[in-house]
């Protein structure tokens, strides 16, 4: 799965959806626990709904951004697994407590550092580097999010991250910690080694054809073909209607002056801050006084102190101070309504507003810079704006064309042929697939569960139509049924052979390798136990380091499980099969630890970065479970 989403997340939305995968919060639901009437309930936490709206949502969202991220290899049995449903409703619980946890400690995010975060997502930057807010909402409106609701899904996770971090960040590494880890991971062991090898004794294993017989005889359950379909079917996707449709220059023209809204790069203002923090618990005579220091602060502006120095020394704003209050550049809808209005009131680069007050405090800000809005000129839209209408002319097609299959087919409900020649599709036939799925359309659990049901099965009829993604439907209907039956012996005869010599060698190498451990831990000498021109070699002793390739893995992973021997001259001997069939026999002479002297400075901080983080994802994990037992929590298991 992980090897799947990071061959996937290298496009323009895997910066949207890694960053929100990431985040707790994100990932989960579905339910019908009625109350009173009302919308069903997931869960709640202490009191606070978490509605089957909420867990829908959230799971719907999780499971579309696994299965871009992953591609074809997406598991479709996930979304119908209760253990992945369980674990969303539990992540939400576990958000739950996160934010009132955080609120309660009185953390927060102020607008600037949201929209720092927000600008910084190289998915919303133009070619330029610099945010654009135009291609901001194409990218959210492509994964269904407004920027309203994404910025208040971002506001909470980094809220929640805050809080998270802080823990995190609480857990400590002692020296002697640090350098007791640094003695088991630098430690080297003296380690002699030999394989045996189970291709030596395959040569003179003769199997009998009355065995073979009966393995088959005696196993008919690893020989079974399970019951199989195969099927016609008709498939219309948007994609391949596209690739028809007809395109020339005015069509083309006619359809940019209709979306040239599109293409308007609006204004965007380069603006530099100082903020005098007003606390969402104040009183009037905190506000008062927060409003008489962003006068005081404007008034020294006004007789020509330096705005940057200024800011970096009374700004409340950690995110921009140190910047001199630079927020770079950003369009309308991104910042606080009332700091925006003030920014896009100025009229010239230089100016300055008086004390405005947002939800954060007072604002006094400098306009810095002025981008002016543009249209993009059709040349340099024209790729997209082809792509665009045939799009939108493919789906709309789409849809009149996936009516008619479905009328058709219901109508007709033995052949493909009438819809396949009203709609000029070509009807197509699967592999053989059983229950389990096969591949291509057999990949998706929809058509299988269609192509085994009594419709389609028994009574040999064209299945409803199936949406197998969006703008991609599918109707089959069977081509044949293949029962459940037994592989014919002569087919699997060579395969059973081959089977039972391999059983054999690996027992005989596992029976000589045995023999010669047994010989060793009596205190004979390895040159006398593996004499030259045997079946294995021995290969002398050596210091490996735990992570050393010169030696195969499973014999360093198997000689660094074995307890230290008493000495050089007493060393300890074992023997292990390989997953290869081959047996080895392992010698350890001595352990040697590290040094964690010869740590420098750099590797020295690295590791001990590392166990903090470790230790801090105990402190985490301890924290939450604090937090659960003493939270009233209901979770309607049922309604999942």
């Amino acid at each position: 799965m992980l090897e799947a989403i990071r061959n996937r997340a290298q496009g323009i939305f895997a910066w949207v959806i890694v960053g929100l995968i990431a985040i707790p919060f994100t990932l989960w639901g579905i339910n019908n626990y009625m109350l009173d009437g009302g919308e069903a309930l997931a869960a709640s936490v202490n009191g606070e709904e978490i509605s089957t709206r909420e867990f829908r949502s959230a799971f719907l969202s999780y499971t579309q951004q696994l299965r871009f991220l992953m591609g074809a290899s997406f598991p479709e049995e996930m979304l119908d697994d209760p253990a992945t449903k369980q674990n969303v409703i539990e992540g939400l619980v576990e958000q739950r407590l996160v934010l009132d946890t955080a609120a309660k400690l009185g953390l927060g995010m102020s607008d600037s550092s949201l929209s720092q975060v927000i600008r910084s997502n190289k998915a919303f930057q133009g070619e330029s580097g610099q945010f654009d807010s135009q291609r901001y909402e194409a990218v959210l409106g492509s994964q269904g999010l407004t920027p309203v609701a994404y910025e208040a899904r971002l506001r909470s996770a980094l809220l929640s991250e805050q809080l998270v971090s802080t823990l995190r960040l609480s857990a400590f590494t002692t020296q002697q910690e640090v350098e007791a880890i640094a003695r088991l991971q630098q430690q080297k062991r003296e380690i002699g080694y030999s394989i045996v090898p189970s291709a030596t004794f395959r040569d003179v294993i003769e199997v009998s054809a009355d065995k073979v017989r009966q393995y088959y005889d005696d196993h008919p359950e690893e020989f079974r073909i399970p019951e199989q379909v195969k099927v016609h079917y008709l498939r219309l996707t948007a994609d391949s209607l596209a690739t028809d449709i007809p395109l020339d220059e005015q069509t083309l023209r006619d359809f940019y002056e209709e979306s040239e809204d599109q293409y308007r790069v609006p204004e965007r203002r380069r603006a530099s801050h100082i903020l005098i923090t007003v606390p969402p618990q104040g009183d009037e005579a905190t506000r008062q006084q927060a409003q008489e220091k962003a006068e005081a602060v404007f008034e020294r502006l006004q007789q020509g102190e330096d705005f940057e120095e200024v800011a970096k020394e009374v700004s409340d704003d950690p995110g921009s101070a140190q910047k001199g209050g630079d927020l770079g550049f950003f369009g309308r809808g991104v910042m606080d309504p009332a700091f925006e209005e003030a920014v896009f009131s100025l009229e010239e680069t230089g100016a300055l507003s008086e004390p405005i007050l947002s939800k954060f405090g007072y604002h006094i800000i400098k306009l810095t810079d002025i981008e002016a809005g543009e249209v993009k000129p059709f040349e340099a839209v024209r790729e997209e704006l082809a792509q665009r209408y045939r799009r939108q002319i493919a789906e709309e097609q789409f849809y009149e064309q996936a009516e008619i299959l479905d009328n058709l087919t219901y109508e007709n409900p033995f052949t493909l042929e009438v819809a396949a020649e009203t709609l000029g599709l070509s009807i197509e036939t699967s592999e053989p697939f059983s229950q389990n799925g096969g591949s291509g359309i057999a990949a998706n659990p929809k058509v299988v569960a269609a192509a085994f049901s009594e419709e389609v099965l028994r009574e040999e009829m064209n299945s409803q139509t199936i949406e197998l993604a969006p703008n991609d439907v599918v109707v089959v209907r069977l081509d044949k049924h293949l029962l459940a039956d037994t592989k014919p012996f002569e087919e699997v005869r060579e395969e059973i052979e081959e089977k039972l010599t391999l059983d054999q060698a690996m027992a005989q190498a596992q029976e000589r390798g045995e023999t010669l451990v047994a010989h060793l831990q009596q205190g004979e000498s390895p040159e006398t136990v593996f004499k030259e021109g045997g079946e294995a070699v021995w290969n002398e002793k050596k210091l490996y380091a735990r992570d050393d390739q010169e030696i195969p893995s499973e014999v360093l992973k198997m000689a660094y499980e074995l307890p230290h021997p008493e000495s050089p001259e007493n060393p300890v001997f074992a023997g292990q099969p390989l997953g290869s069939g081959d047996y080895a026999v392992v010698g350890l002479y001595r352990v040697e630890n590290g040094n964690p002297g010869k740590l420098d400075e750099k590797a020295r901080r690295s590791l001990a970065q590392e166990m903090e983080k470790a230790h801090g994802e105990m402190v985490y994990r301890d924290f939450i479970q604090e937090l659960k037992s003493k939270a009233d929590i209901k979770i309607y298991t049922e309604n999942l």
